[in-house]
């Protein structure tokens, strides 16, 4: 079975690379699509994406076209024979004719339990709202997004601190086994998979960088959840008068009392850190870095402050 992987962030070189290792299986990885290379750093150096990277490293047939629709690119993938395109954060829209050119079909892992949190945001949405569980779905690609049947699905929990930047990667390190149980599948060709619940559905909106704007006056839990969605971005943040502070570290303990107003602060010299209030409840910061500065902890934050008779972030910076 002739395979060419479309993918582009770090989190996916497992999947990929296990696939290159089941050649003994029957798995033949012939290419890999990545995005184009961009301008990085203050340098603006042209550098490829990270599955790029890999795959390049390891001597697979790269194209990084501009467009997936291009006609060139789509003469170029059509060449590489493939009976399976695998699908995994590749980044861009895959038209009628690209999904014609794999005989078997085009497949995508996807890290949620699907039809719930379709979109390019499942593994945050499900932080952010405070989910317990999730999981990842191998499924057929179809022109309606995330929409295709089943192939494979199996769920995974959510730590209790587990931020987005730990999740998705052990999302996607657990998807290159289903990955390849899901390929042994397809060696039927008269499988076709399981139509999602139309009754579900559920979808992810698109994050904004503003995301990480806290509010204090939601409650402690909704505020940590989504610092833990929002890492590594865009990243939590609030304001210290017209200063811009990011949080770096964040503590919630659901039996924590307080009298503190929405984002008032003060400093817990036994546990080292700011205590902040929230409309209930309270939160405990032990890393902050102020715009323009670097990463600080609590007790130098706070020896810092000129008047330490009531501070209080603030979500506006006035």
């Amino acid at each position: 079975m002739r395979i060419v992987f479309l993918g582009s962030p770090e989190e996916v070189i497992a999947p990929l690379d296990l696939l290159l290792k089941s050649k003994d299986v029957g798995f033949e990885l012939v290419g890999v699509v990545s995005q184009p290379a961009k301008p990085q750093g203050r340098g603006r150096v042209l550098e490829d994406p990270e599955v790029a990277k890999f795959a390049k490293a390891n001597g697979i047939p790269t194209l990084q076209p501009l467009k997936a629709s291009d006609p060139e690119f789509l003469e170029q993938f059509k060449a590489l024979e493939p009976d399976v395109a695998v699908t995994a954060a590749y980044g861009q829209i895959l038209t009628d004719a690209f999904l014609a050119i794999p005989k078997r079909g085009t497949i995508n892992l996807h890290p949620s339990l699907l039809p719930k949190y379709r979109g390019a945001t499942p593994v945050q949405s499900a932080i952010a709202a405070g989910e317990s569980t999730t999981g990842v779905t191998v499924l057929f690609t179809v022109k309606k997004l995330d929409a295709g049947n089943i192939i494979l699905q199996k769920t995974f929990s959510i730590g209790a601190t587990e931020r987005s930047c730990h999740l998705m990667p052990r999302l996607f390190r657990e998807s290159g086994p289903m990955l390849i149980e899901a390929l042994e599948i397809l060696k039927n060709n008269e499988f076709v998979g399981t139509p999602q619940n139309e009754g579900k559905i559920t979808h992810c909106r698109k994050i904004d960088k503003t995301d990480g704007n806290i509010n204090w006056e939601h409650e402690a839990e909704e505020i940590y959840n989504h610092f833990r969605a929002y890492d590594p971005w865009p990243g939590s943040y609030t304001f210290f008068g017209d200063r811009r502070i990011g949080i770096s570290d964040m503590v919630y303990n659901p039996d924590a009392i307080t009298s503190q107003d929405p984002g008032q602060f003060i400093f817990d010299k036994k546990n080292h850190c700011l205590v902040v209030g929230t409309g209930s409840g309270s939160l405990h910061i032990k890393h902050l870095k102020p715009a323009g500065s670097g990463l600080t902890n609590a007790a130098a934050f706070w020896n810092g402050l000129k008047d330490r008779s009531h501070p209080v972030f603030t979500s506006d910076g006035a």
